[in-house]
């Protein structure tokens, strides 16, 4: 006869195969991502919002084709009037790049925020971002995860734009913030 002990480890061992992994997600029911920049005259913000939906499994390597893919148009962004919107789709070079695109590689749970590992596709360039911080916070009517990367133009592989015989100058700091609207 086997010991008490024996048995429950047996027992434990058998319920971890047998017994289904309990698996976490988040339901995406939209997203908000805006860039900003400083110039000698002033701020410019750029915005675009999607309500795109998807679910996002939480504490894993996400394989890629079940990855959320924020795929934005650079035209679509708005920064307030025509000339800063041309201006934005120059620098970013959307003729042979229309889209930017932000792939969440895995999210993990970290107390009450999570941490997780993107790519962030520019201008045909790909760059890893690894431990991002999303913090939870209350939008209107809905819970958001909102996350600020701070990244360099000169970083992406971008100039800053000139304007006006280099007057207004863009500095090479760019703030990109990814807001993702949950499911309640």
């Amino acid at each position: 006869m086997l010991p008490l002990s024996t048995f429950l480890v047996a027992v434990s061992m058998l319920s971890a195969v047998v017994l289904p992994e309990k698996r976490e997600y988040v339901v995406i029911t939209g997203n908000r991502v805006s860039v900003a920049a400083g110039t000698s005259l002033g701020n410019i913000n750029c915005a675009y919002t999607s309500s795109q939906k998807d679910t996002l499994e939480l504490n894993r390597q996400i394989p890629q084709r079940d990855r959320l893919k924020l795929a934005i148009p650079v035209k679509a962004f708005n920064c307030g009037n025509v000339l800063l919107n041309r201006d934005f789709e120059k620098t970013l070079n959307a003729s042979q790049h229309p889209y930017t695109e932000i792939e969440v590689i895995c999210l993990k749970k970290d107390g009450k925020n999570y941490k997780g590992n993107l790519n962030l596709i520019v201008a045909g360039k790909t760059i890893p971002l690894q431990n991002v911080t999303f913090y939870n916070c209350a939008g209107k009517g809905a819970k958001n995860l909102r996350s600020n990367i701070c990244l360099n133009f000169s970083e992406i592989g971008l100039t800053t734009p000139k304007k006006m015989g280099g007057l207004l100058k863009v500095e090479d700091e760019l703030q990109v913030m990814v807001e993702l609207q949950l499911e309640e």
